[in-house]
Order: C-alpha cells, then structure tokens, then sequence
C-alpha cells in the first residue's frame, strides 16, 4: 500500500482551511493537540506543512510535543513540571483566541503512551489538566472561534491500530482509513486513488447539508425518548422539553460557520440527567489518557451509573466515574444517520472520531450547552448535565424514538 500522497495531503489541507476551520481573510492559526500530549506530534509535521501551504497569508502557529518530557513527567510523579507546561499551553491557546485566532487541534496521535501508569496517577494528571484548559474549551464550545479536531496518523497511533500488518505498511494503511473516513478516496475495491479537491469539498458540503435536514426533521419532531437497543443493551432516556438536535456544524459569536471534528456522522443532543435506565455493553474498548479499557458494561438507574465492569482497565473506568458529580450521569446521546457498513467502521481504531462516527453511541458526563434551548450562561438548564468529564462510548445498537 502507496504511503499517503501529495495530493491526499493538499485536499485534506484544504478541507480543514475551508470547510473545517473555515479561516477568515489573515485569520491566524494556532496547531496543538491540548487533550493528550500538550502539543502536535513530531508525525503530523507533513500534513501541519500541507496546511500551511493552504492559508496563504495566515499566521500559523505550532505548539509541539515533547513525547519524552511528557512521559517523564507523569512516570516520575512530577505534578509541578506538568502544570507549569500545561499553564505555559493554556497562555499561548488564550493569547491566541484573544487575536481572534482559529484553532487545529490534533489529538489521539499516540494512544498508548502512557499505558503503563496507574489509573490514579493518570486521572490526577487529567484533572490537573483540565483545571487550566476548562475556562478556554468552555468559551470555544459557546462559539468563541472556529475550532476543528483532525485524526492525523502518526506511526505511535499505526503501530497500535494495526499491528497485524508489517510494519512499513501499518502508517499507509491508517492514512488510507483516515482518507476514506474523509471522503478525499473513495475506498471501493480498496482503491486509494484521491479524489479532486473540488469534488471533495462539494461532497462535504452536500454532507454537511444533509445531517442539517436530519436535525431539523429531528428538532421538529419533538421526541420525548430515546431508546438504544443491541446485545447487551438495553437503555432508555428521556429528552428534556428543551432538548435541540445539533451536528458537529457550529457557528461563532462572529458568525462564521465551522465543523468542530472531521470526519463527522452524526446528529446529537443532551438527554434528561436524571432519566437513564438500563444497561450497556460497548461495541469497542475505550482509549482514554495513554490507556485502553475493555469490556465495559454498565448498569444505570435513575440517571446513575450504578455497576460498572471491565476485562481490562477497571481501576480507570471506576476512577473516570468518580471524577465529580456529573461524571456518572449521560450528557449526550448520538444517531449516526448514513454511511452505515462502511470499511473504515469495521474495526476500533484507538481514535475516537473514527470510532464514534460509525455506530450510535453515548458520552458520560458533560452537555453540550447548545445541545437545549434553555440554557443561560454559565448556568445549565437544571434537567442536562455538567462534567469535567466528557468521553463517547460506542454501541452495537439499534435506535428507537417517541
């Protein structure tokens, strides 16, 4: 398998300045990944070079990573030199959206790099985290700027995505996932040959059209609950009065339209806090902060997460629950309309926007707050939830609404 074109490269540059980002006239641009390794991995330097090449005439910037001091970091325990370069990242991103700059953010790039640590280190360095990026995710949510979230393989990711395949071709092979997911290739008959940029770009906009009709049918239908029903699953949750249909396509304060993750599948709103009962069995394992947790099942009442089992990474799952109040309760529920059976949805990938853009699904903890029509800043309405947490979790279901 060819390794990823020119071509590829420069129509997936220009889907994310044009139809992702969306970048304005001198717009600058700041590139990081701020989730996972507090900048963009040495790997994307090809595509952040492709990218450059499509804004002419604007600014961009790049945080990058350094793997090495990440790792030593959290293995050695060193709370203080983790939150000084997390302050350092979060000054940059808010100097950066106070010039009216858009954001590329680059996460999941090497899922497993810090696998080998205790659920307790890792979900202390997590809240340590987020206690400095929170304030600045929260504003780029409520339409601050534009902001887009990007899969780009890098060989960390390949080598754990595919490790049946040789190792020169498990980095092609993600790239030619990741260019099918985005409609650059068509993927038929294994075909990797890219499509003209322009097709592409028409192609998304008719996409994007598309999941907006769904939500409109969706918001006008007024559902009061939303059953998922598969091996293992069982669950029901009521809609709150207020609950609005949304897709990953927003619009900022300054009224410039964007798509928050690429690729994107799917229509989504918050459900009632309180309303979830039942039980879930995931369709594919969890990659979250470095860790994989397999085998999840979960039993709710109430709203609750009342019993919650593992194959692998229990100690996580428990501890991501115990996290603060909301942690435990469902803050989105999520219809995957089209595209149904696709190669690319075939497998778990260890990259959520890949993962999640493929089956319906859930995320425990945090709302989106354009999700309902009621919600006053920086106050949710009382019925959808609030989190530190927020994390997807793919079902083999089917969807029923009334």
């Amino acid at each position: 398998m060819p390794p990823p074109t020119d071509q590829c490269l420069q129509t997936l540059a220009q889907l994310v300045v044009r139809v992702g980002l969306n970048l304005q006239p001198g717009q600058p641009l700041l590139i990081t990944d701020p989730y996972d390794l507090q900048g963009a991995h040495r790997g994307n330097a090809p595509l952040i070079e492709a990218i450059r090449a499509a804004a002419p005439g604007h600014p961009v910037e790049v945080i990058a990573a350094d793997v090495d001091r990440l790792r030593y970091l959290v293995t050695t325990d060193h709370l203080r030199g983790f939150e000084k370069l997390v302050e350092t990242n979060a000054r940059r991103m808010k100097e950066h959206l106070a010039a009216g700059g858009a954001f590329l953010f680059l996460p999941g790039t090497h899922p497993r790099l810090l696998a080998d640590q205790p659920a307790e280190r890792l979900t202390q360095f997590d809240s340590l985290k987020w206690r400095h990026l929170a304030p600045l995710i929260r504003k780029l949510i409520r339409g601050a700027t534009q902001w887009t979230l990007l899969p780009a393989p890098t060989q960390d990711w390949a080598d754990l995505a595919s490790p049946e395949l040789p190792a020169t071709e498990r980095l092609p092979a993600l790239w030619a996932t990741v260019f099918q997911a985005l409609r650059i290739t068509t993927g038929n008959n294994g075909s990797t040959e890219c499509r003209p940029t322009e097709a592409v770009i028409a192609d998304w906009q008719s996409h994007l059209a598309a999941l907006t009709r769904r939500r409109d049918e969706l918001n006008a239908a007024r559902h009061r609950r939303i059953r998922y029903i598969g091996m293992g699953t069982e669950l029901t949750l009521k809609l709150p009065r207020s609950h609005a249909w949304c897709t990953a396509r927003l619009v900022s304060k300054r009224g410039v339209p964007f798509v928050v993750n690429l690729p994107t599948e799917e229509v989504f709103t918050a459900p009632n806090r309180y309303s979830a009962t039942g039980r879930i069995r995931l369709a594919r394992p969890i990659a979250y902060g470095g860790a994989v947790i397999e085998g999840v099942e979960l039993e709710f009442r109430r709203g609750r997460v009342t019993l919650a089992t593992a194959r692998a990474n229990s100690d996580l799952l428990q501890r991501l629950l115990s996290t603060d109040d909301g942690a435990d309760r469902i803050g989105e529920v999520a219809l995957v309309p089209g595209r149904t059976g696709l190669v690319w949805g075939n497998r778990f990938h260890h990259h959520i926007l890949l993962d999640e853009n493929t089956t319906p699904h859930i995320a425990l903890g945090d709302a989106y707050c354009f999700c309902t029509r009621s919600w006053v800043p920086p106050c949710f309405n009382l019925c959808v939830n609030s989190s530190q947490l927020h994390i997807d979790l793919p079902l083999d279901a089917t969807v029923s609404l009334d």
